[in-house]
């Protein structure tokens, strides 16, 4: 084997090694790419898994308040009613005692 043959080698065992290195940084890139886009896509997903469970949260809790506040209505509807129907019934009474206050003091 002559020295030309030798560099030959050398230098095309040079290029090769060259080519791999450069395969290598390529592979390296898009792995880095790949990893980049999943990793938004989780956060992308985890963002909408959250926002969707929150909206289910405050779903539930206003089905909650809204039923809780349809019961203090029905409470204060309740207790209107027996209000103005002891009213009611006073009102008789307490036109005797105004009429009363009236002719006692003449």
């Amino acid at each position: 084997m002559g020295r030309a043959e030798v560099l030959r080698t050398i230098k095309d065992s040079e290029s090769e090694a060259e080519r791999i290195r450069a395969d290598a940084i390529t592979k390296a890139s898009e792995t880095i790419s790949n990893a980049r886009v999943k990793a938004s896509e989780s956060l992308s997903t985890g963002r909408q898994s959250a926002d969707d469970e929150a909206a289910s949260i405050i779903s539930e809790a206003r089905s909650s308040s809204a039923k809780e506040a349809a019961k203090v209505a029905s409470k204060g509807d309740s207790q209107l009613e027996k209000v103005a129907a002891n009213g009611q019934k006073n009102r008789k009474w307490a036109a005797r005692v105004v009429i009363d206050a009236f002719t006692d003091t003449t």
